[in-house]
């Protein structure tokens, strides 16, 4: 069975990693994961905290307002839509 890491070991473990004041041996016995595990996580911060830096705030305001118009397009199509088909079965039913 495997161990699951709860997000503040993990969190733990990767900001170690990065500082490197510990050795991975001592990170490794502190919070009970295994080298691969440390470096995965230490590579998956890196990568989102370059994302995070790279990736303009405004440009992800844009992308988030364009997804919530397009699911209030779909949203309003599908009530107009369950909307006739409430109409068709009155009429279908009497």
């Amino acid at each position: 069975m495997r161990k699951v890491i709860s997000p503040e070991i993990k969190f733990k473990v990767a900001l170690e990693a990065i500082k490197g004041q510990m050795t991975w041996a001592q990170i490794c016995s502190n919070y009970k994961v295994s080298q691969a595990q440390i470096s995965k996580l230490k590579k998956l911060a890196e990568q989102s905290i370059k994302s995070g830096l790279i990736t303009k705030p405004d440009k992800v305001l844009t992308e988030l307002k364009e997804k919530n118009e397009e699911l209030l397009k779909l949203l309003g199509e599908a009530q107009l839509e369950n909307a006739w088909l409430k109409k068709k079965f009155r009429t279908f039913a009497d």
